[in-house]
């Protein structure tokens, strides 16, 4: 079904989003960028990271549905647990962690040194991000079905990807922000 008031709704989310973080990372310095709290957890830069990495693995198809170039396949189509696995997904990343998820391999950040442009690159990414969704106005956003990039067993609706792409935008904002108010982090 089309339902702009669904992408109107995300878009406002992510511009809310977009100035939470501008406000709180733009003018960091590298070692603010890179404290962590503790050697496993994850700093400010990759929690950025973490979101361009896995946010780009979803941009080739989200392009082509945007531009009308995209096919489904047959497992898109008809894989019949795609409504259930795509509403477990959403379900389970939630922007207020209730329950930690390890990410795939795939999707993790770099564990070096990232350097200040973490921010820029962060912010033309949510750019792109936003238009795609803005792009999908006019699409029958629950019968456009798409395989996550992290196992091609999974398929989701465009619904359930764009609200996927979004919670999990504001759950490393959340995670990153959290870690700038510990008293330890670098002034």
């Amino acid at each position: 079904m089309v339902d702009n008031q669904f992408i109107l709704s995300n878009l406002q989310k992510l511009t809310q989003i977009k100035q939470t973080a501008n406000e709180s990372f733009a003018n960091l310095t590298s070692e603010q960028f890179n404290y962590k709290l503790q050697p496993e957890q994850w700093s400010v830069a990759q929690c950025l990271d973490h979101l361009v990495v896995s946010d780009l693995l979803y941009f080739p198809v989200l392009k082509n549905i945007t531009s009308g170039n995209y096919q489904m396949t047959k497992w898109e189509k008809w894989n019949p647990l795609n409504f259930l696995i795509g509403k477990m997904l959403v379900t389970g990343m939630q922007e207020q962690v209730k329950k930690k998820f390890k990410s795939p391999k795939i999707f993790l950040p770099d564990t070096k040194t990232i350097d200040t442009g973490i921010y820029e690159r962060y912010d033309k990414h949510l750019d792109t991000l936003m238009g795609y969704i803005s792009s999908a106005q006019s699409l029958d956003i629950d019968k456009i079905k798409l395989t996550s990039p992290a196992s091609p067993i999974i398929t989701l609706s465009l619904r359930h990807a764009f609200l996927l792409l979004v919670q999990h935008q504001g759950r490393h904002i959340n995670q990153a922000l959290k870690l700038k108010k510990q008293r330890s982090f670098p002034n």
